[in-house]
């Protein structure tokens, strides 16, 4: 995707992590590879507590980590580079303390300076090109994707190395320069000495951790090292190079909220303390940091020392380069076949990505996975968007209903977490998820087992950050989606308005809150990435795309509200035509012949054909740049583009590229090529700016006498300078010794190659077709439709004996059809309700059309059934749950019952996994809430809370009993509860046995007292009926058997209609009485019948309903959910007290549809 070019002003450097680390495998079954990429890679905490997270004493064989990390800062990943090879020679567990230092330390003792600079020696020897790193000693499990990221790679160790070199005088301003910017980044951005940033790594107790974080982060900040009471560091006076070189020369650029102990788990240390002194508590923080750390570091160890024995169970590649750019370059490596791809590396730089031919070429003995199941982007998408963010990554997310997509944003976007994810996915969650192809696994199951609750509670200390992580999951590999094309044209419509909305100034200038100024001060979008978005949209949507073009067209012409709109037009249709969605009649070649023709331009008079589309390169002096450096500096990172105008044209181009160095022409008129030699790192700096961009033809020749710009773009901070509000080079086109006309882009020619597709695709032919109906304001989906063509001689045969037809309702987005014995899956998607199913039967044509309305609603209503949210799906033969993650029970600490500070975090986290609206309906409604959820979630808030020993004496054990038949569905066993400090909650660390006869009768002959029975009704007996194979599934440490019950039935759960009934367990046998040596004693008799279980709590989504503290419930952006008229006198529906009219007429109109979810 395309992003604005920003110059590089103040670049920050991020050499350590600002959040916890996660296990990235946690949706991963533990036997399947998992192939990672790590965009914005940043410090390797996520892989080494991923590598710690993944360790157990289990039969199940290590699970093989490829993970590719991409930075675009060299010395981010020189520094991992650093330590994994460290971890991986000899003696490096007795060096764990040093590599400590090495890693977090501003300064430094002589000691871990002499391992650092004697190890950064044997890298740069080692790194003197590939061969020479392939034969050493640690490419078995560390390599780099490219040639130029090895070189990169280098340089920066090369720089650590110098640094001991130095003379006197140069040690002595090193020293005071590395010092001066710590302390003015103390001076300018720590204010009262403290960011709010780090206190969030204590999740659930981050409340508690405030002023001790605060305090060790002041300590770190002005003496440049951590302080545990156990390490001297007395002798640390000299400076750490690792933090003092980065994209920013050698100034220190060491971002301000920088924390040595963010990216550690520091629960524990809080819900273990008692009162102790602050500085005693600074202490042990540091020695918590420290400790996970030295654990961490010994399970790489282990994973690295098997290397020598096996082949290697992790792999780290090294990219050094822009994200979105390494995401197009795999999707073209795919697509073609080919390593040296046409995508520049990054920003400000004209290197191609050419990938190393012995890891991503045809012929490679072990290729390098090119799509990934693990996909985590950090929080890039508030830097680069979050829809450019999605259009580049869905192509390499493997079609397994295991793979992930990970996303978060630390930016708040809008004064609600809904407001906020919509504003970032520039429209409506069910229509763009449709579009776009995946989906927030949270947003159709309707919780999380992820914590985020703190954030709400923290707000006032994290000041305008929200942390926020999404997981998405693909959708519609197999299928395709058809809109009517005047639907689907004003659906993309309104998507553009929304991503240009920095350019609607009626809507900006009124609401300049930080957030609005944010977003009008950093346009994430060109007109390029939303032609590739709708390129990505159009791949899977079967419509009339003519006509959906020709209505998009007719609305952005007539359309006022974006100032730029018609600036940019020519832009966008250029690179419509480029992409082939479209190509309108002022880029054909009869429009531009006749236009030669007339206008007798001479702007092409060597050519001897125009080509629609041709690239204006302009070279622009150093001076230039100069002359306002200094002012581009101070407004931060401005957005830069280019311009062509005459008297009576004004066309901007905002997908411009540039870089420093020397043009080399050859040839002449439509032959004339070009080639940027890059001006390298410590060369001279008076290389001219070359700027290029695509241009139509038509719109040169009717310009002859333009003039080519390059400035920046007007913000609320350039407007400030008077020198930034004019054009940085201006000069006429036809300026031969500035201005070049190239048909194509000045990159170093590729070599043709027959296109292939490398992954096996379903033929679009065979593909289902489902066509989606939506309501007449355009803003929600109604129902999907699809024809069933009966082609089974079986199916066939009872079609024709005018069986019935009947829609059964599988876990997903499944269904099932039935025709007599025939039965056909169907797989829709998004869930649809099949009980509401309507069906239209061709007995002689033999097909069957189904109409299904959607399962989802919006806003959530109360729900009885909802078996359906519990999704666990076979990926490959395993099973994996869509939604609830993975847990290593013991590797997760363990709480001690009765602890008495428990209570003042520990009831306030489990209650806060009620939204606002489910907490209503449990203090208005008795006995219980006809709303199935929050009984469910009233029942694990019991569990959880007498299994802390809050509600008094730990109980032996819960029976969860149906109160309508009195059958035991199971019994519920805690050994622990643990905290899952990945992600912020809490777990128990259970055994569920089902309470047959069998086990009853057992029971009975222990004569067990103090049991607390959970009482359910039906429903929740058949929630929890799904739900506990995913309780089971998540935290398995043994192999389902090939005799497995899930297998063989071809169902999850077991007997799914059974309901309460004890004798038909829910969940497989394979894991019954395994590892039941921690099963409480005194019930050794039902250890053969248990099975472990980790329960924890079900959170609201928090952009799907308000949650956190009622006091801190903001008023969401409402709309007329008939027009979608937003703001203004809305009236809300007097029976559900949910949705809004703006007027009489709306709510009438609205009554057919909304009366099915409309409930008191």
């Amino acid at each position: 995707m395309s992003h604005p070019l920003l110059f590089p002003g103040i670049t920050y450097f991020y050499p350590i992590g600002n959040t916890s680390a996660i296990r990235l495998t946690e949706h991963l079954p533990p036997e399947q590879e998992a192939n990672i990429l790590l965009l914005a890679c940043g410090d390797p905490r996520h892989i080494l507590y991923t590598v710690y997270a993944n360790e157990t004493n289990s039969n199940i064989e290590p699970q093989k980590l490829d993970v590719t990390c991409c930075d675009v800062e060299a010395a981010v990943l020189a520094r991992n580079a650093i330590l994994f090879t460290l971890l991986a020679d000899e003696g490096a567990q007795d060096r764990i303390d040093l590599i400590w230092n090495i890693f977090y330390h501003f300064v430094l003792d002589r000691k871990s300076l002499s391992l650092l600079i004697e190890q950064c020696r044997k890298l740069v020897t080692l790194a003197k090109d590939l061969e020479s790193w392939n034969a050493g000693p640690y490419a078995g499990f560390l390599t780099v994707c490219d040639k130029r990221t090895l070189a990169e790679l280098r340089r920066v160790w090369s720089l650590y190395v110098a640094t001991v070199d130095y003379t006197p005088d140069q040690r002595k301003w090193f020293k005071k320069n590395f010092l001066d910017g710590m302390k003015e980044v103390q001076d300018r951005r720590h204010g009262n000495g403290f960011v709010g940033t780090s206190p969030r790594s204590a999740g659930p107790l981050s409340h508690l951790a405030v002023q001790t974080v605060g305090e060790q982060f002041r300590k770190f900040w002005s003496t440049g090292i951590t302080d545990d009471g156990l390490h001297s560091t007395d002798q640390a006076t000299l400076v750490n190079p690792t933090f003092a070189f980065s994209l920013s020369g050698k100034e220190f650029a060491v971002h301000y909220g920088a924390d040595p102990v963010a990216g550690f788990h520091l629960a524990e240390v809080f819900a273990t303390s008692h009162h102790e002194t602050p500085s005693v508590l600074v202490q042990k923080l540091v020695r918590a940091a420290r400790g996970e750390f030295s654990q961490w570091c010994t399970s790489a160890i282990k994973l690295l020392r098997m290397t020598s024995v096996m082949p290697s169970k992790l792999v780290i590649r090294m990219f050094v380069g822009d994200a979105l750019k390494l995401c197009q370059a795999f999707s073209h490596l795919n697509s073609c076949g080919v390593t040296a791809t046409p995508i520049l590396s990054s920003p400000w730089r004209a290197s191609r990505i050419e990938f190393e031919e012995n890891q991503y070429g045809e012929g490679a003995s072990t290729p390098a996975p090119t799509t990934f199941n693990v996909i985590d982007t950090s929080n890039i998408s508030d830097h680069v968007g979050l829809l450019n963010l999605l259009v580049v990554t869905i192509p390499i997310l493997s079609k397994s209903p295991s793979a992930t997509l990970y996303t978060e944003a630390l930016v708040s976007y809008s004064d609600t977490p809904t407001a906020g994810i919509l504003e970032r996915l520039c429209g409506d969650m069910q229509i763009m998820s449709l579009l776009l192809g995946i989906v927030p696994s949270a947003f159709l199951s309707r919780f999380t087992t992820r914590s985020n609750v703190h954030e709400s509670l923290m707000a006032f200390i994290a000041g305008p950050q929200y942390h926020e992580q999404i997981a998405w999951k693909a959708i519609g590999s197999e299928h395709l989606i058809s809109f009517t094309p005047d639907q689907l044209g004003r659906l993309l419509f309104e998507v553009y308005l929304k991503m240009f909305s920095d350019e609607n100034l009626a809507r900006q200038l009124p609401s300049m809150s930080s957030s609005a100024t944010r977003a009008f001060t950093h346009p994430h979008y060109t007109r390029q990435s939303f032609v590739q978005q709708l390129n990505h949209i159009k791949s899977w949507v079967e419509t009339d795309w003519s006509r959906v073009m020709e209505k998009f067209d007719e609305e952005v012409v007539q359309d006022t509200s974006l100032i730029l709109g018609s600036n940019l037009y020519q832009e966008m249709c250029c690179h419509f035509h480029l992409l082939d969605v479209v190509t309108f009649s002022t880029m054909e070649q009869s429009y531009i012949q006749n236009l030669r023709t007339k206008t007798r331009s001479t702007l092409f008079r060597d050519w001897e054909s125009i080509p629609s589309v041709v690239t204006v390169v302009i070279v622009i002096p150093r001076s230039k740049i100069t002359a306002i450096e200094s002012e581009l500096r101070l407004a931060g990172t401005p957005v830069l583009q280019c311009e062509i105008r005459s008297l009576n044209i004004w066309n901007m181009f905002m997908d411009i590229s540039a870089a420093y160095g020397r043009l080399e022409m050859t040839g002449t008129g439509q032959t004339k090529t070009a080639t940027i030699v890059e001006e390298k790192e410590g060369e001279s700096t008076s290389s001219p700016l070359i700027v290029f961009f695509s241009v139509g033809s038509s719109t040169l020749l009717r310009s002859p006498n333009a003039v080519v710009g390059f400035r920046t773009r007007p913000s609320p901070r350039t407007v400030l300078s008077r020198s930034l509000l004019e054009a940085i080079f201006t000069t006429p086109l036809e300026d031969s010794r500035h201005v070049h006309l190239l048909a194509e882009p000045p990159f170093p020619p590729i070599a043709p190659s027959a296109a292939k597709d490398a992954r096996t695709q379903v033929a679009r032919e065979s593909k289902r077709v489902f066509s989606v109906e939506m309501n007449d304001s355009h803003i929600e989906i109604r129902s999907f439709t699809t024809r069933v063509d009966i082609t089974d001689p079986a199916g066939q045969a009872s079609l024709s004996a005018s069986s019935s037809v009947k829609l059964e309702q599988t876990p997903t987005q499944g269904t099932r059809l039935c025709i007599d014995k025939y039965t056909e899956n169907i797989y829709f998607p998004m869930p649809v309700d099949a009980a509401n199913a309507k069906f239209r039967v061709a007995r002689k044509s033999m097909y069957i059309e189904l109409i299904l309305p959607l399962a989802i609603s919006m806003p959530i209503r109360n729900e009885r059934a909802i078996a359906k949210r519990f999704y666990t799906v076979l990926d490959a033969g395993t099973p994996m749950s869509w939604n609830v993650h993975r847990v290593n029970l013991d590797r997760c600490p363990r709480l001690k019952p009765g602890n008495p500070e428990a209570p003042k975090w520990l009831v306030p986290h489990v209650t806060l996994m009620f939204s606002h609206r489910e907490r209503d309906l449990r203090e208005k409604e008795s006995p219980s809430p006809d709303d199935t959820f929050v009984n469910l979630k009233d029942s694990l808030h019991s569990l959880l809370l007498y299994a802390a020993g809050v509600q008094g004496r730990v109980p032996p054990f819960f029976v969860l009993q149906n109160m309508s038949t009195g059958q035991r569905l199971a019994l519920i066993f805690v050994a622990d509860l643990r905290l899952d400090v990945g992600s912020h909650t809490v777990v128990t660390d259970s055994w569920v046995v089902p309470g047959t006869t069998t086990v009853q009768e057992k029971l009975t002959r222990l004569n067990i007292a103090g049991v607390v029975t959970i009482k359910i009704d039906p429903d929740e007996s058949e929630a929890w009926r799904y739900l506990l194979p995913l309780l089971v599934e998540r935290c398995r440490t043994w192999t389902h058997r090939p005799s497995c019950e899930y297998l063989t039935q071809g169902t999850i759960p077991l007997s799914p209609d059974a309901g309460a009934d004890p004798e038909k367990s829910p969940f497989c046998s394979c894991g019954v009485g395994v590892g039941t040596e921690t099963f409480p004693q005194r019930f050794k008799s039902l250890a053969p019948y248990a099975t472990r279980v980790a329960i924890s709590p079900l959170f609201a989504v928090p952009y799907l309903e308000k949650v956190g503290m009622p006091s801190d419930a903001p008023t969401d952006q409402v709309r007329c959910r008939a027009c979608g008229k937003q703001g203004g006198s809305l009236s809300v529906c007097a029976k559900c007290k949910t949705v809004r009219y703006c007027s009489k007429e709306c709510q009438v109109k609205d009554w057919k549809d909304h009366k099915k979810n409309c409930v008191k």
